[in-house]
């Protein structure tokens, strides 16, 4: 019986959440698990027994931890260098938390703080909200309630004008918490089985990556600009302009003529046919690219839409959205009763709770 200490990495090298989640031992975990679901897949009517130790489960848990703190800091020190390139080289650092008034799902809030780069690079995305929504208290009848995090993400913000064009850039963690289901989703190939299955296709944009940054611009012309700039970036540019040195990032052999940013996909949503865009009226040229090892998601967004967007982050569309990626989980899970199993399995070893993952030919053993 291997343990997932001996378990060989053969998950795919490309996948976002793995190329997110860097650490070893989360890489093995996964590994562990994948096996243990082939074992059950090849011999349905055999028992499989699963084996897990406490240690290993804090271990994983605090691997995930520091991954995605990690992941955030490339996201951050990314955002950085673009800002850099697209604001002039000068802007400010903004917290920004929306959330809804207690007993009140029709109002929603926006607190906005400036922060310091330090206090960015020093706590995850989710604590960084979570602290700034933990310094106010919204009071109803005679009690102080606490209020309730909806969405949060950071700004970067010119003191003037730029020539560039670009009014501002935010980078926003799509993927921090729930991540019992990003693990499943993982192991069953979940982006997978919604790209071919016709009646979960419906569901393909809920699948997203983890790490997104937005590039706000005045108008859609500047979308286009910017975004093809960033297609012609090279190393050489980025040195030239001393941006790589300021932000200690490694050059890790590339030559100066080599490009900065792999762009490995774009969908355009600027100027596709209207029966193509989305019914709230957003707007974008949205970018999978590659980066130091990981992939993000860049989105070229027109200033006027930001702001659209901006007011339904806390609304409708923003619940409706997590409703609808709930629902497509749900679906698989009554369809693939081995991924409920996985599912409830692994938020009670992330979540420290005791749910039931009870299956008829597996067992789950934690000494």
């Amino acid at each position: 019986m291997t343990s997932p200490g001996q378990t060989s990495d053969k998950r795919t090298a490309g996948s976002p959440l793995l190329m997110a989640m860097q650490d070893p031992a989360v890489h093995r975990f996964i590994a562990y698990l994948a096996d243990k679901k082939a074992e059950q897949e090849s011999a349905p009517d055999q028992p499989v027994r699963i084996e897990l130790s406490r240690q290993e489960i804090a271990a994983v848990r605090e691997a995930f931890h520091s991954s995605i703190l990690d992941g955030e800091r490339h996201l951050h020190v990314l955002s950085h260098l673009l800002a850099s390139i697209l604001l002039g080289g000068d802007f400010e650092l903004h917290s920004n938390v929306i959330g809804l008034l207690p007993g009140d799902e029709e109002r929603q809030f926006l607190i906005r703080e400036r922060i310091t780069r330090q206090t960015l690079f020093s706590a995850t995305d989710i604590d960084l909200g979570n602290a700034l929504l933990d310094n106010f208290r919204y009071q109803q009848g005679r009690a102080w309630m606490p209020l309730k995090l909806s969405a949060n993400f950071v700004e970067y913000i010119p003191p003037r004008r730029p020539e560039s064009g670009v009014n501002r850039l935010t980078s926003r963690v799509k993927a921090e918490e729930e991540m019992w289901n990003k693990v499943t989703d993982e192991l069953f190939h979940v982006d997978e089985l919604v790209a071919r299955d016709k009646h979960l296709r419906q569901y393909s944009k809920y699948v997203k990556d983890i790490f997104g940054i937005k590039i706000v611009c005045e108008d859609e012309p500047t979308c286009w600009k910017t975004h093809a700039r960033l297609e012609k970036l090279t190393v050489g540019d980025c040195v030239r302009m001393g941006m790589l040195e300021n932000l200690a990032v490694p050059v890790n052999g590339q030559s100066g003529c080599d490009r900065f940013l792999e762009f490995i996909e774009t969908k355009d949503y600027l100027t596709c046919p209207p029966s193509q865009m989305k019914k709230t009226g957003w707007k974008a040229l949205k970018s999978v690219i590659a980066w130091n090892g990981r992939l993000f998601e860049i989105q070229f967004q027109p200033l006027g839409n930001y702001y659209l967007e901006l007011d339904h982050m806390a609304g409708p569309s923003h619940r409706s959205f997590k409703l609808l990626r709930d629902a497509m989980r749900d679906q698989l899970a009554g369809r693939i009763p081995l991924y409920s199993f996985y599912r409830n399995l692994l938020k009670m070893l992330f979540l420290e709770e005791q749910v039931c993952f009870a299956s008829e030919n597996a067992s789950v053993v934690i000494s």
